[in-house]
């Protein structure tokens, strides 16, 4: 691991973290937002979510099984002990994820964007810690505006989180966001102007050391922070039957043999580089950009050679299930690893009570694609040809160019026509 200059960037909700966050990476930082890891540990089906369910009660869940973050925050935000229980639950989780992907950076400046950041301690690794303040009211319509909540409930999540003062008088930057954009940028730009990268402290020992029950508490105590930078102000489907797929054609190159499962936090690399490749990004996907999509949807992986050689992403709502970024890195590895995927998604969709499987193919997608899924009983259809319910699933999520293939799962439907 190279050692790296970090960035702790924190303020309470709807004061601009994010704006500051961006325009660091577009200054050449890489950033992760710690909110984003947090909807990834609660991913229907892992230990996160299970331990919620139970704490909670099944009242927190949407149809489709998800955790319902407005419904779980109206729970939480307005009962202090409620609120402690869900931080215990997913903060070490969190915390760990956010220990595995700083491992893994090879910036020399990094910033992590988290509301709990000084409460964690995690402040104390950081080399720097820059603080956004905003006017409440300025926080309040931000929050009204950008997640549809209601001004008091915003005013309730703003007094959960508590005052700025602490990390006011512990901050090395402070970033004024009550202006324009504009003027935000300014002030981004000259802070990051006399960063020094090769200041930065050791951090081998907090991400490679042993680990304790304070996660962040540090072996020594803190520097004295350094002065602070401030500026100036229808139909059902029927399949046909599935067609024979033709016979697999070894080539140099192929795995000898193949392993589809579902993907694991410690694929995260494999993945990576899996979804570089097919988005010709000329490189891995970036490590924030993978766990921003594992926390939307769920992976299915074919794993050969120690690579991740095909994949399917999938996500269900309302007795849909629909898959996206089907990729295998040649026709011989689609025939192969394809149909297993698409069996292991059906699998997971039917213990849903999914009525139908949709894959979602790009145009620029390879034509071995489209051809098992036909083999596995899939066919393509048009929005309009879909029942009436799944027709608005589908439309929110249909991107330009992209073909819909459908495969009924159930036979007696849920989701019948009056």
């Amino acid at each position: 691991m190279n050692n790296f200059y970090l960035i702790g960037l924190t303020g309470n909700l709807g004061s601009g973290k994010s704006t500051v966050r961006r325009t660091l990476e577009r200054l050449g930082a890489s950033g992760l937002d710690a909110d984003a890891l947090a909807h990834l540990t609660m991913r229907r089906g892992s230990a996160v979510w299970f331990t919620l369910v139970k704490t909670f009660g099944l009242d927190i869940l949407t149809f489709s099984g998800k955790i319902d973050r407005r419904k779980l925050g109206a729970r939480v935000f307005s009962d202090p002990d409620a609120l402690h229980q869900l931080e215990a639950i997913t903060h070490p989780v969190v915390r760990e994820l956010l220990k595995d992907w700083l491992r893994q950076t090879e910036t020399p400046i990094v910033v992590v964007e988290a509301i709990k950041l000084v409460e964690s301690r995690m402040d104390e690794w950081c080399d720097a810690l820059w603080v956004v303040q905003t006017a409440v009211e300025t926080q309040v319509e931000r929050v009204v505006r950008d997640r549809q909540m209601s001004a008091e409930d915003a005013r309730a999540r703003l007094a959960a989180q508590g005052s700025l003062d602490e990390k006011l008088r512990r901050a090395t930057v402070v970033i004024d966001n009550n202006g324009d954009e504009k003027f935000t940028r300014a002030q981004v730009e000259r802070a990051w102007s006399v960063i020094n990268p090769t200041a930065a402290r050791d951090k081998s020992a907090w991400l490679w050391g042993k680990s304790t029950p304070e996660i962040f508490a540090p072996p020594t105590p803190p520097p004295a922070p350094a002065p602070v930078v401030q500026v100036e102000p229808t139909p059902v489907v029927v399949a046909p039957p599935p067609l024979a797929p033709p016979p697999i054609i070894e080539t140099a190159g192929m795995p000898a043999s193949i392993e589809v499962r579902r993907a694991r936090r410690s694929d995260l690399v494999a993945l990576s580089e899996a979804l570089g490749k097919r988005a010709n990004f000329g490189g891995p996907l970036p490590h924030e950009q993978v766990l921003k999509r594992l926390g939307e949807r769920g992976y299915r992986i074919a794993i050969g050679d120690n690579r991740v050689v095909a994949l399917a992403a999938w996500e269900a709502e309302n007795l849909v299930a629909m898959m996206r970024e089907v990729w295998a890195e040649s026709d011989q590895t689609a025939e192969r690893a394809l149909p297993e995927l698409f069996d292991l998604v059906e699998q997971d969709a039917r213990g849903l009570l999914c009525e139908v499987s949709l894959i979602f193919i790009e145009a620029t997608s390879a034509p071995s694609i489209a051809i098992q899924a036909r083999a596995r009983g899939y066919v393509a259809r048009e929005v309009n040809a879909l029942h009436k319910l799944w027709q608005p699933v589908v439309q929110e999520r249909l991107r330009p160019g992209e073909q819909i293939f459908v495969k009924q799962l159930r036979e007696e439907m849920i989701t019948r026509p009056v």
